[in-house]
């Protein structure tokens, strides 16, 4: 009996095998099938005429037309935009003639690029109408069973707030829903502002396209060293997967710096800021591809143990980010006539602690760090290892070299070195190179990284290194989802920043020098992140050429009254320690003391220094007015009251009877006749003998100040304090006249920004000049002292 169940038991074993056999045969015939049939394949690119479109996405479907098309393999083209038909194809003719053949001089490419600009439709896309004649009359459509594979790339290179509608109007004219048939729906970052949004954005989108169906990029993750990043790691395994861990690793840092600075870009900027922008996404999933345990070559295994590390790294709190941004940002603000309330928040420096909770790697800091406007154009991830060797003899003849530092460096962008590629400490191991990597001879003695000559290090680099988008392109035709993220994916990325991105969204960021500012430098301890210096590190040596020729000559005095020029921040600091100073003396002397203030960019960044240099400054005795202010309500972002009250007096404990708006909130009409009574008495009533103690003025690039523009009757005004103006677009205003800002016994006049070097040059030149065109030489304080405040911006031009 026993034989006889043993023999049947091998024969079943014997039948599972031959059928496990005849199932691989049949997938394997019918892959076979399906490779050697028919295929075309419809790209469709939406914003075939935006930024994206224009410098990546044609040449990188160029690319892929030049290396996969053939006679079984074919495409059409079509760039989607609202603009009108003859004028979007036009404009994409234009565009379509910067694709090129990179190099490639062959005539084959050349042949090839006609072949793609022909293949090229514009299409106009606005309407429903238009969407389904362009699904039934432009699109290729097959029978139902015909042996021929179709496919439809929907490449949305537009702003995500339509990627939902766009995906609903596709789902309905244009997705394939039949057999030996793909559809695929494109997306480019930003993912949503936070998780809600996020899920919120997947959720809409899920109602039409299909998990798999859908790609969102992450085009760092196609850059050439990052896709070497596993199969570095799979061919090291004997030597990397022992010491990648807490037990060996120190800590871990994620960098991406770039020299460039926002400008153009402020609005997205304000929007998102840096840690929305680069570190809730590639630095993340840059992370988890180093730390994430090693999946075979199963797709789904990749997503799952990216998954599982995304879901094991702690969310990030408030005390373990430090933000920046560099010091003209305000002024690309206003240049791009930004919401400046919301600029002043805006992060363009951000360092970040993260933590994992796993076995092997809790305790490990993972260090992020990432700004606009710094020394260098440089993004690596570097491993830290520790140094557990200690010398007990034989020191004098330690060998450095030998038990120097022990690092590992993934660099994305080359930074100070030749290139791209991977870094191994020689002192830690010598690697086996995968198949995408080959070794570089590394001759320079000079060279050096993270204070290790190149010589010390084992470099080896891409064997081609081409554009990610190209390589993003690639994937996305051939259904492979590694350059892309998954809706769950996407969903532990927000877990891990959501909060603190909303913990910090009305943090003043410290301000900085573009290029080369040390005072960004940092250190940690018990979770928490602090700047090594507290303040910026403002030195004449970051002045230009011209700057450092002209400092020397520079006059002591400007329109008969005192000048300093300095940087902006050191300017701010240095008006915000002179403030400080009168305050803290009439308070003790008086008993008072009155500041009067205006609007603009400018006194905020003072707000600023005063709120982070002085926090005992004597807001008790302190009582504020306005120099000017515009006949808008209070929530309107034409209120100067509105930026004095949110960037100072909402953060700091003054009397609620000390303030003083000029305009009257608790009525619909805020100006009026009675408006200006009502100021002038509350003058009378607490200013002794009408004497402000400091007033802060600005000067417009008319040479206005306050509301007293060139050739306004009420520059001649001696009797009134208070008057109703207007300016050349008819804005109402009340403003303070010369009769009271004339008896201040301080003034400060804030010039700032390179746009006023027209107007501060002019006042300089020897050409005589009266108030009646240039109201800023009215000033000229009866008793007290006035001190023209002027950036390096103004004084010496871009």
């Amino acid at each position: 009996f026993h034989t006889i169940e043993r023999k049947l038991l091998e024969t079943r074993v014997i039948i599972m095998k031959v059928t496990s056999a005849f199932v691989l045969l049949l997938s394997f015939l019918n892959s076979f099938h399906c490779t050697t049939m028919p295929q075309h394949t419809d790209v469709v690119l939406f914003g075939a005429l935006g930024d994206l479109s224009r410098k990546y996405l044609w040449q990188s479907f160029f690319q892929l037309y030049l290396k996969e098309q053939t006679e079984n393999k074919t495409f059409s083209f079509y760039g989607i935009s609202r603009d009108a038909q003859k004028e979007g194809s036009q404009k994409l003719t234009k565009l379509l003639d910067d694709v090129n053949c990179e190099g490639d001089i062959s005539s084959v490419c050349g042949l090839k690029l006609f072949e793609f600009r022909q293949l090229v439709t514009y299409v106009q896309l606005k309407t429903d109408e238009q969407f389904d004649s362009f699904g039934e009359h432009k699109l290729k459509n097959i029978p139902e069973n015909s042996d021929f594979v179709l496919g439809r790339i929907f490449y949305l290179a537009i702003p995500p707030n339509v990627y939902s509608s766009v995906a609903a109007r596709l789902s309905s004219c244009c997705k394939l829903k039949i057999r030996h048939a793909w559809s695929r729906l494109v997306l480019e970052k930003p993912f949503g502002s936070d998780l809600q949004s996020a899920l919120s954005m997947a959720r809409d989108i899920g109602k039409h396209f299909k998990e798999e169906e859908i790609y969102r990029v992450d085009h760092y993750l196609a850059k050439s060293v990052v896709r070497q990043i596993l199969p570095f790691r799979n061919r090291n395994f004997n030597h990397l997967e022992t010491i990648l861990n807490n037990e060996h690793v120190e800590r871990i840092e994620i960098a991406m710096k770039e020299t460039a600075d926002s400008k153009g870009r402020i609005e997205f900027y304000d929007k998102y800021g840096v840690i929305r922008d680069v570190m809730q996404n590639h630095m993340t999933e840059l992370l988890a591809l180093v730390a994430m345990e090693l999946p075979n070559n199963h797709h789904s295994d990749f997503d799952s143990n990216k998954n599982k590390l995304l879901s094991q790294v702690k969310e990030v709190k408030e005390e373990h980010v430090l933000t920046g941004q560099y010091s003209r940002y305000l002024h690309h603000a206003e240049q791009e006539k930004a919401n400046i309330s919301l600029s002043v928040y805006t992060p363009t420096f951000a360092a970040s602690l993260l933590n994992i909770d796993s076995p092997r790697w809790n305790g490990v800091p993972i260090i992020m760090i990432s700004g606009k406007a710094l020394d260098e154009r440089s993004s690596y991830i570097r491993i830290k290892f520790k140094d557990s060797v200690m010398c007990v003899c034989g020191c004098k003849s330690f060998n450095v070299s030998q038990h120097g530092a022990r690092q590992i460096i993934f660099q994305i962008n080359p930074g100070s070195l030749p290139t791209v590629g991977i870094l191994v400490s020689k002192n830690l191991f010598s690697p086996h190179l995968p198949e995408g990597l080959e070794d570089m001879v590394v001759t320079s003695q000079e060279s050096f990284v993270f204070g290790q000559s190149l010589n010390e290090f084992y470099f080896s680099i891409p064997k081609t290194n081409e554009n990610a988008y190209v390589t993003v392109v690639r994937d996305l035709y051939r259904g492979d989802k590694k350059s892309f993220v998954t809706t769950e994916g996407l969903e532990h990325l927000w877990h891990i920043w959501s909060s603190v991105i909303e913990e910090t969204k009305h943090r003043h960021p410290k301000l900085y020098l573009e290029k080369n500012d040390i005072s960004l430098n940092f250190g940690y301890s018990n979770g928490i992140l602090r700047y090594v210096e507290q303040e910026s590190s403002l030195v004449a040596d970051e002045f230009s050429e011209r700057e450092r020729l002209s400092v020397s000559s520079l006059p002591s005095h400007f329109l008969g009254h005192v000048l300093l020029v300095k940087p902006d921040v050191q300017l701010y600091k240095s008006l915000a320690e002179k403030i400080n100073d009168v305050a803290k003396t009439t308070v003790a002397k008086a008993g008072i003391f009155h500041l009067a203030l205006s609007g603009g960019s400018s006194s905020i960044q003072l707000y600023r220094a005063i709120l982070k240099h002085f926090p005992k400054f004597p807001w008790r005795w302190t009582h504020i007015w306005q120099v000017d202010e515009r006949c808008a309500q209070y929530h309107d972002q034409l209120s100067n009251f509105k930026t004095i009250d949110e960037e100072l007096l909402q953060n700091v404990r003054i009397p609620y009877g000390n303030i003083h708006p000029m305009v009257d909130y608790s009525v619909a009409n805020v100006c009026s006749t009675g408006s200006v009574e009502r100021y002038k008495a509350a003058l009378v009533h607490f200013v002794s003998k009408l004497e402000l103690d400091f007033i802060i003025l600005g000067m417009g690039q008319d040479g206005h100040t306050a509301s007293l523009f060139p050739k306004s009757g009420l520059l001649k005004d001696n009797e009134n304090l208070v008057a109703m103006t207007t300016n050349e677009s008819s804005v109402k205003r009340m403003t303070l006249l010369f009769s009271i800002l004339n008896k201040a016994r301080h003034t400060a006049v804030i010039v700032s920004g390179h746009k006023k070097h027209d107007i501060v040059d002019s006042l300089a030149g020897s050409e005589k000049k009266n108030v009646n065109n240039y109201p800023i030489l009215g000033v000229n304080s009866q008793s007290g002292n006035v001190t023209f405040y002027i950036d390096n911006d103004a004084w010496f031009g871009k």
